[in-house]
């Protein structure tokens, strides 16, 4: 294998390591991505009681590979409102925490929440940007019945994500 230049990653996810999605395919690829070369910044949101369960099993994966995590709390209640409560926050800690210390090569967003902010970043500080879409975000939430598009504040979102900032991501 080649070894790259260190590259410096901050890699955002709307998903917690401390669920099993985050310990089955995100850590698995931060971790050999280490091995490579890559030194990796890791925000997550992490759902409470999963955090106090597993929480040590995470920081030693992090620990014992040298990915820097920033677990921050994931809010879900109400709806549309406490996922833009959860944007403001990841913006807030990048920009307090991390800008004024590190330099980013690259921001890896882990689907569409996390794109919102490192479109930002590419905007303020031209980090490269990479949308990692694991799938029609927008359609799975109205196909698992979260949103229903009845309600014109969901219509309103789902429009928004699916028709406009769907294509805008893949593009950036």
């Amino acid at each position: 294998m080649d070894e790259v230049a260190v590259k410096k990653v901050l890699y955002l996810s709307y998903d917690g390591m401390t669920d099993p999605l985050g310990q089955s395919q995100v850590l698995p690829y931060l971790t050999g991505l280490t091995k490579r070369g890559y030194q990796f910044t890791l925000i997550s949101f992490e759902k409470e009681e999963r955090f106090i369960k597993n929480k040590s099993i995470i920081e030693k994966i992090c620990s014992d590979n040298k990915i820097n995590w920033h677990p921050l709390p994931y809010t879900s209640k109400p709806p549309i409102f406490s996922t833009i409560k959860d944007l403001r926050k990841l913006k807030s800690q990048v920009k307090k925490s991390f800008i004024p210390y590190f330099h980013f090569d690259i921001v890896h967003c882990r689907s569409y929440i996390t794109a919102l902010a490192g479109l930002w970043m590419k905007r303020k500080w031209g980090v490269k940007f990479v949308f990692d879409m694991r799938g029609f975000w927008a359609d799975e939430r109205v196909d698992g019945n979260i949103w229903k598009l009845n309600n014109p504040i969901f219509k309103l979102v789902y429009t928004l994500f699916q028709k406009e900032r769907e294509s805008f991501f893949i593009k950036s």
